[in-house]
């Protein structure tokens, strides 16, 4: 038996939707409709931008209703949507005042802080499109993966035997002859030299969400790139560039993977996260 909030109340066109659950924020696949959820204390209102992957314009907008805001949240559930084809935005409205730090403007995208995959950069220094903008935009992915039980291992900080590594830096280079090089995936290929070493923890230098073009330029020929990664756009996306399945939008599940796998061979694993660096930069609404 369907509970009865989970049954549509609205529709716009041919998609139906109610309102949604505050929490998870985020997009959340519940059965089948998604959940979108998103906290905003200034803003006066908010309307959801639904895309087709890779479509420059919305083919659906719809404003969340009054009674759709719970607090300082917007949240909507919207049945019927094929999240494999999905990627999805925000417009806000609400005070335009630089002084107090508020940036609102109704006409420009929003990516959604708390989005687990974020579209466009899916290879690594590849441009979609060099003569279009460039707009981040989330993308909704299954919360499935079998971690079998796993958790860090706990290893006292005293015993830690760190290694720092950036990830593509580490699998790049063609003489190690290694077959997913610059990836997540590729990473594991690398546990028994680290063994070898007697490391049993790595540090990962920033592997969330960024764009490798940033402030990007070509120097005698060559194209430089944003290349540590450090002006992060979504602290809950691992970056699609690099991944081996980040083209299939799967990067979340290949980083978990080979988490479990460098557990199991008895490395800890360190995410580094520098909260204070962003690609909003004086930008931040």
């Amino acid at each position: 038996m369907k509970r009865i909030d989970s049954y549509p109340t609205n529709r716009i066109g041919d998609v139906e939707y109610r309102i949604g659950y505050v929490l998870p924020f985020g997009a959340t696949l519940e059965d089948d409709a998604i959940n979108f959820s998103i906290f905003s204390k200034m803003a006066t209102s908010c309307t959801l931008l639904l895309y087709h992957k890779g479509d420059r314009q919305p083919f659906l907008e719809i404003p969340f209703l009054e009674v759709f805001r719970i607090g300082n949240v917007y949240t909507m559930m919207v049945f019927g949507l094929n999240f494999e084809d999905l990627e999805y935005g925000y417009r806000m409205d609400g005070p335009f005042d630089k002084e107090k730090g508020h940036l609102f403007n109704p006409r420009i995208p929003l990516l959604d802080p708390y989005a687990k995959s974020v579209s466009g950069r899916v290879r690594w220094g590849e441009r979609p499109d060099p003569d279009e903008p460039f707009v981040h935009r989330g993308r909704v992915i299954m919360e499935d993966y079998d971690w079998d039980g796993d958790t860090h291992l706990r290893i006292p900080q005293k015993d830690l035997i760190i290694y720092e590594m950036h990830v593509r830096s580490f699998t790049q280079d063609p003489s190690i002859g290694m077959k997913r090089r610059g990836t997540f995936a590729g990473l594991c290929e690398k546990i028994p030299y680290l063994k070898d070493l007697g490391i049993n923890c790595v540090e990962l230098l920033p592997i969330f969400e960024f764009d490798e073009f940033e402030n990007s330029r070509v120097v005698d020929g060559r194209q430089l790139y944003n290349y540590w990664g450090y002006s992060t756009v979504n602290f809950f996306a691992p970056k699609a560039g690099y991944a081996e399945t980040g083209p299939l939008g799967m990067e979340a599940d290949e980083l978990k993977n080979t988490i479990h796998t460098f557990h199991e061979n008895g490395i800890e694993v360190i995410l580094d996260v520098v909260f204070n660096h962003t690609a909003e930069g004086n930008d931040r609404a």
